[in-house]
């Protein structure tokens, strides 16, 4: 066991840091969801034989406080260049465009993520009971420390943060992480009052009560199935090439699945892990692959044949499929994740902001990455207000 003294007042932390995969069932009970289960854990590391899965145990007085998650994986800074603001007017361009391609070249990394990169909203952080914020950010930053000393780590990036999670953030500030926005969360709220899909499409304005109809018209031909464990088995290279499809068009990506991971969720979480896929004549042009926790249903992956996309409207059917699953599903929100944030909207998700927190273990370098995280910013979008006045109200 690693230990560590806090800076808090009174209190004293142990760090004990192990493989993802060694971890032990005994605390499972005690899991607020699906992802903070010691056994979720333990199949998320996996996912990619290029991530390594460690976990970082914390302890107070011999007692267990928190569990977190990391997921080390090589970083280039090319991966970046999305987020830099462009246009005539933008002060980057005019006088820093220089010092920030720089930056960029030299981002080359060894980099853990706190947190599941294949899951949006998955902090990486299971407290088994409250702490302060001060307290919290305290331990995140010690336990960064505690795993540097057991392997080599360039840069630590705490991912996930929403706003209410930035409390007291400038204790991290003060030691050298960059604060920097990322795309937002789009979040769906589910109606108590929704029994049907109808019920959806009563509380959406008449234009886009149009365009969904349309949407269903254009995608009538599909054949939908939810695929089971031998089925995702038999079409694993078409599902994982479909996958990268999507992969490929993606603005930013921080590391890719094994070709098995959708079997070897199924495996594990016959239930709770779904992958619905989209048949034309035979011929399967897209899927949707989600887990269905006790109040949420979390989109993870998806894989489309962009040929066919805009002709069968693949792509808008299977959010639409989402929303009624999680009306059937008695469920209260949807987790759609950062991609296609304006075409999400337009179905009724909310956009909930994003930060991460990003240090270099090295001085130079961590001063290097200044203007990046300066002026990082995700790409603007039109909000899309669908609902009714009443109904947003």
């Amino acid at each position: 066991m690693i230990k560590s003294k806090s800076k808090c007042k009174n209190s004293e932390y142990q760090f004990r840091v192990l493989p993802a995969n060694s971890l032990s069932e005994v605390s499972e009970i005690s899991a607020s969801s699906l992802f903070s289960t010691p056994s979720f854990i333990k199949q998320s590391a996996q996912v990619s034989k290029h991530i390594q899965h460690q976990v970082v145990e914390v302890f107070q007085q011999k007692e267990k406080l928190a569990l977190l998650y990391f997921q080390i994986m090589p970083f280039k800074g090319d991966e970046l260049r999305s987020y830099i603001p462009e246009g005539e007017d933008c002060i980057i361009n005019k006088s820093l465009e220089a010092i920030v391609d720089l930056a960029l070249e030299r981002v080359n990394w060894n980099l853990a993520v706190l947190g599941n990169v294949f899951l949006t909203g998955d902090k990486g952080q299971i407290f088994y009971k409250e702490v302060s914020a001060k307290e919290k950010w305290e331990i995140l930053d010690q336990a960064c420390k505690a795993l540097s000393k057991s392997q080599k780590i360039d840069a630590f990036l705490i991912s996930d943060l929403r706003e209410e999670d930035l409390v007291n953030h400038d204790i991290m500030v003060n030691k050298s992480y960059r604060l920097f926005e990322v795309e937002p969360d789009l979040i769906f709220d589910i109606q108590e009052s929704w029994k049907t899909f109808d019920d959806y499409l009563d509380s959406i304005v008449s234009k886009y009560r149009v365009r969904t109809k349309k949407v269903f018209s254009k995608s009538n031909s599909l054949l939908i199935k939810d695929l089971t464990a031998e089925e995702i088995k038999e079409n694993t290279k078409l599902i994982f090439s479909l996958y990268k499809n999507v992969l490929s068009s993606a603005s930013f990506k921080l590391a890719e699945i094994s070709q098995n991971y959708f079997y070897d969720f199924k495996l594990a979480y016959p239930e709770k892990f779904k992958l619905r896929a989209y048949y034309h004549e035979g011929e399967m042009l897209g899927f949707i692959s989600y887990f269905v926790d006790a109040k949420a249903l979390n989109i993870n992956l998806i894989g489309i044949d962009y040929k066919y996309n805009k002709e069968h409207c693949v792509y808008q059917r299977i959010l639409y499929d989402c929303i009624e699953q999680g009306i059937q599903e008695r469920i209260s929100q949807i987790h759609f994740g950062r991609t296609a944030s304006e075409i999400k909207t337009s179905v009724g998700a909310v956009p909930k902001k994003g930060f991460s927190l990003l240090k270099h273990n090295s001085r130079i370098p961590n001063i290097v990455i200044k203007p990046l995280t300066t002026y990082l910013k995700p790409e603007p979008f039109e909000v899309r207000k669908p609902f009714r006045v009443e109904q947003a109200s």
